[in-house]
């Protein structure tokens, strides 16, 4: 059966791929986590602390400079090394570490579109200490609707938009947009998920605007989408690995007919379980980040969908492990079991909007011959 050892205890090192500057800051950001995020899962924190949180992360991390280009005095993070930062920082609560890092995809395409000038007219520093961001924006359907995650309040309100030519604008939304036709969907710590009719963006002012494809191809729309959906997958997937790694200990601490809980064969089953989709999904993650050139969009695809649905099953057992009876109140990843379906959602609204980009594609290539 397993003992406490079965798992590696504390984070995982840093792989060899990156550099020095990345490892450390690889490094940084699982201590961080570790030290100010994974308390939080015990409950709320309040305004004050938390602003005071994210001011720390901003001068401790700077996350800014993780992702400028290294001709702009930054590391120039490629997809890879990224994945492993955000995974570090769920250790805590999603939405506070989606909130720390809410503007990184936007920014890792600007970057590869040398894009970045209209964003820099403000510190990059601003886009990490909550004076400002950029709202991931993802498109329903024939883009009629938009799933947009941004601040709550505060913030100045950019985020990106896709036009109907398969464009990526940045745009500036008017400050205090009260709209009749969004609707709020869920708030999240600092964050709220909306859902923004297209056509009362026309309001909104373009700062750039993005219509060539990347050196692999990729039209700039598919592009931003997969971001996204790499960054929320790299959340859920730290998610996992956090949470697999909290039901070790607790099956080793806990008791149950004179014998710690992990030596019981249905929980060692179901720790065996956890563990190899956590690691899997890790794994398949990696594999899809580190790609060049990129990954074909349907391996991407495939990844969301399956970090969507492993993400969702090792709550579940999680929930079985160590309640019993369903929610477990008190315990500190309990906190995950209120927001991960969310991310879980949003990652599938993705995978709908990069078939629906695909087919656009083909269309217009057709109409084009």
């Amino acid at each position: 059966m397993f003992s406490p050892d079965s798992f590696p205890p504390g984070p995982a090192p840093a792989p060899a791929a990156l550099t020095d500057d990345q490892r450390n800051l690889y490094m940084a950001s699982q201590r961080f986590a570790r030290d100010r995020l994974e308390p939080l899962l015990a409950g709320p924190p309040s305004e004050a602390a938390w602003r005071e949180t994210v001011r720390q992360a901003s001068a401790a991390l700077d996350l800014g400079a993780m992702v400028l280009p290294e001709a702009l005095g930054g590391l120039g993070i490629d997809r890879h090394g990224l994945a492993l930062v955000v995974e570090a920082l769920a250790a805590g609560p999603l939405e506070r570490a989606l909130e720390l890092t809410l503007t990184v995809p936007a920014l890792m395409v600007l970057r590869t579109h040398d894009a970045l000038g209209p964003v820099l007219a403000r510190p990059i520093q601003a886009y990490f200490d909550g004076t400002t961001a950029i709202a991931l924006s993802v498109p329903g359907i024939d883009n009629t609707t938009i799933w947009q995650f941004g601040p709550l309040v505060g913030a100045v309100p950019l985020t990106m938009r896709i036009d109907d030519k398969r464009r990526l604008i940045l745009v500036e939304r008017p400050c205090n947009q009260q709209s009749s036709r969004s609707a709020g969907i869920a708030t999240l710590g600092g964050l709220v998920l909306e859902q923004v009719h297209s056509d009362e963006a026309a309001a909104e002012t373009p700062l750039a605007v993005i219509a060539r494809a990347d050196s692999d191809s990729v039209p700039p729309a598919q592009k931003y989408m997969i971001e996204i959906g790499l960054h929320l997958a790299a959340l859920l997937t730290g998610a996992m690995q956090h949470t697999v790694r909290f039901a070790f200990d607790y099956a080793a601490t806990r008791q149950a007919f004179r014998k710690p809980l992990a030596n019981h064969q249905l929980v060692a089953a179901r720790l065996s379980d956890m563990l190899i989709a956590a690691h899997g999904t890790h794994l398949f993650l990696q594999a899809i980040s580190a790609a060049r050139p990129s990954a074909p969009v349907s391996l991407v695809r495939q990844l969301l969908r399956h970090v969507a649905t492993e993400s969702v099953n090792v709550s579940r057992e999680f929930v079985q492990l160590c309640g019993g009876h369903g929610y477990v109140e008190g315990l500190p990843p309990a906190a995950r079991f209120q927001t991960t379906h969310w991310f879980a959602q949003l990652l599938l609204r993705i995978d709908t909007a990069l078939d629906w980009l695909a087919e656009s594609r083909m269309a217009n290539e057709e109409v084009d011959v």
